[in-house]
Parts: C-alpha cells; structure tokens; sequence
C-alpha cells in the first residue's frame, strides 16, 4: 500500500493517473513508459506504472515529475486539486 501519512491521496491519484494514460492513448503501461524513457531518459517498468494507479506504490519524484511529461492533465492543478488530503495545498509546476 502506497504511503498513507502522505498530503496526497495515492488511492486517487492512480485512478486519475489509468484516467490520463487512457485519455492519452496509452492502453498498455509498457506504451506509457517507452514515452517516459523516450522524452525523459527515465527507465521505469510497466509493473511500476501499474503498482502506482493500484496504489500498491506511491511513485518517487522523478516518477512522479517523468509522468507529468508525458501525461498534461497531471501537470494541471486544477486536475490534482482532488488528490490533497487538506485544502490550501499549493502546487508548484515549474518549466525550464
């Protein structure tokens, strides 16, 4: 089970995350990483993907920053804005 004393609802977050990879075109995992490695240089596994959107797993923040590449909608506040257990959570997105 992903991180419960966490501000982020992992349990939410991987149904938003299976949503955008669908939204997106991804139907298999292994589609979405090969995007990941391709635009990112990050090498993660389908089963890493899928332990994620299970919420067996809580994605570190390269994960978590490489799937934001790839998936728009998990670059958009307003589509987190559920995930945050309180409210006032501020989110930072940053392009360099």
């Amino acid at each position: 089970m992903a991180k419960e004393n966490s501000i982020i609802d992992w349990e939410s977050f991987g149904v938003l995350l299976k949503a955008s990879r669908l939204k997106n075109g991804y139907s298999r995992g292994m589609l979405l990483t090969s995007e990941v490695e391709k635009r990112t240089g990050l090498k993660i596994s389908e089963r890493t993907v899928y332990a994620i959107e299970e919420a067996s797993r809580a994605p570190s923040a390269d994960i978590f920053i490489a799937l934001q590449q790839v998936l728009p909608e998990l670059s958009n506040p307003k589509y987190l804005k559920p995930l945050f257990r309180q409210n006032g959570i501020k989110v930072a997105i940053v392009n360099l």
